[in-house]
């Protein structure tokens, strides 16, 4: 019955709680978020996904130097792994639930989502806090709006 597949969506919410933006996920898609590490100078992307329960998870973690505030430890399922001039850590299936960014005003915070870069400064100015949400429901229910 196809009412009853889920959905899943990523929707970004300002301070206020007004919804700023929706994508709809395809079935097994993540999304990323990419910045500039405010210690290193250089980029870092976390890599999340959307479980079914509709929670935010961190799956994995990538950049390009060690130093203050990067993980380099593993633990239990996590994995490192390196190569091309990167560092990895998978692995993390680490539920999140809701997760808010501060847009930056130096550390030049992108979402990555099927081969594009959405700069945070679209869904407002630096300072401000962008929530990222899990929503799942039946296919249905994605033909009415939020």
């Amino acid at each position: 019955m196809i009412g009853c597949t889920p959905l899943k969506s990523l929707i970004l919410r300002s301070r206020d709680d007004e919804v700023l933006a929706v994508f709809p996920l395809a079935k097994g898609e993540t999304f990323s978020v990419r910045y500039i590490h405010s210690v290193q100078k250089t980029p870092v992307i976390e890599v999340f996904f959307i479980n079914t329960e509709g929670d935010i998870e961190l799956r994995e973690t990538i950049y390009e130097d060690f130093g203050a505030g990067l993980p380099f430890l593993v633990d239990g399922s996590k994995v490192f792994s390196s190569g091309g001039g990167k560092f990895r850590i998978s692995g993390y299936a680490q539920p999140l639930g809701e997760i808010t960014f501060r847009i930056g005003r130096f550390a030049d915070y992108h979402l990555l989502l099927r081969n594009k870069e959405i700069p945070f400064t679209r869904f407002g100015t630096p300072g401000k806090p962008l929530s990222f949400r899990g929503e799942v429901r039946p296919l249905l229910f994605s033909f009415f709006s939020h």
